[in-house]
């Protein structure tokens, strides 16, 4: 195990334990997000630690450092992902970090505290709770798949045409995790915030995951035919109207 990976445990672990069921929540803006207190206080413990450790990185985060870009040595940060999930007492949502250096993601995390479970990835492969993972070998026929983000619906109705096994889980992080140990097929990100998608997608590679990447469009499947299937259903067409038909009675 790297250097780095073994720092991104034990921050993720430590982080994962500041967690409490008693929180505050407050909306983020006016389109219904949520943020709670949680969100802030872990990611300001880990960007604590990785000032510490990492001096001379760069750091892109969802509440502290959401304008930055990537650099070639960097880590995202993911304080809570699903905050909406967590906020209700639903248990899909994670924690996750990477880190990326001399520009490559080099290390990478995603603990999924109520679940008891972390997944992470760094040169020697995709682990959960210490035991290899590998996605899984069905076909578009037969795997779940999910697509999250702003205006996923589009490509969620076009997407169920070709694949009917949709499920809908509203936390990125957990729906990589869930490709890489090969409980789901696919995924795809309709969206571009770094620390959603960065820390995933390496942990799905390094289980054997094939990806893609477009503006609002980040992919993991595991296979070439789901992610074809999701490149050309899954995207968010700007100019298309939704229409949704009432099933009759």
């Amino acid at each position: 195990m790297s250097k780095e990976l073994e720092f991104l445990i034990d921050v993720v672990k430590q982080a994962g334990n500041m967690i409490t069921d008693e929180f505050e929540v407050r909306a983020k803006d006016g389109h219904g997000d949520l943020i709670t207190n949680f969100d802030t206080e872990i990611e300001q413990y880990i960007i604590k630690r990785i000032n510490e450790e990492y001096p001379g990185f760069d750091i892109v985060s969802e509440e502290f450092n959401s304008k930055k870009e990537l650099t070639d040595n960097c880590f995202t940060i993911d304080p809570i992902d699903g905050t909406i999930n967590f906020a209700h007492h639903i248990p899909l949502w994670a924690i996750q970090v990477a880190c990326v250096k001399e520009g490559k993601t080099c290390a990478a995390v995603i603990y999924i505290p109520k679940l008891n479970e972390m997944y992470y990835a760094d040169e020697n492969g995709a682990f959960l709770n210490g035991n290899p993972i590998h996605v899984n070998n069905l076909d578009v026929n037969k795997g779940l798949f999910t697509i999250e983000g702003p205006n996923s619906i589009q490509g969620e109705l076009r997407m169920i045409k070709r694949a009917r096994q949709y499920r809908a889980l509203y936390c990125a992080a957990v729906n990589f995790a869930f490709v890489a140990c090969g409980r789901l097929s696919a995924t795809c990100l309709v969206w571009d915030t770094y620390w959603d998608y960065i820390p995933g997608i390496y942990i799905c590679e390094k289980a054997g995951a094939v990806t893609y990447h477009a503006e609002k469009m980040h992919i993991a499947a595991n296979n070439n035919e789901f992610l074809q299937e999701l490149i050309i259903n899954a995207g968010v067409n700007e100019n298309e109207v939704l229409s949704i038909s009432k099933k009759e009675d």
